[in-house]
């Protein structure tokens, strides 16, 4: 697995989480164009949309929800996974 997968992926997760692409910029250290820009690579790796775009909001597609339904549980158990290794 490449790295970027992983960086993107958390980047997505952070998206659909809090509905907005700054905001999830803020809570990774990343720009709002950086953000975006992962998310247009990883649409272009899976060949599939994953957000709606409007002006005024951002949601999940179809394929976004299912993607979303499977990696935030698989993150959560990383995350444990890490912390308890580091205590």
């Amino acid at each position: 697995m490449k790295l970027n997968r992983l960086e993107g992926l958390t980047v997505f997760l952070a998206v659909a989480e809090s509905g907005n692409f700054a905001t999830a910029g803020l809570q990774l250290g990343l720009s709002r164009s950086a953000v975006s820009l992962a998310i247009r690579r990883m649409e272009d790796r899976l060949g599939v949309t994953l957000f709606t775009r409007t002006t005024r909001s951002v949601g999940l597609t179809e394929a976004g929800q299912r993607l979303f339904s499977h990696a935030s549980p698989l993150l959560a158990d990383l995350d444990e996974g890490l912390s308890e290794a580091s205590d």
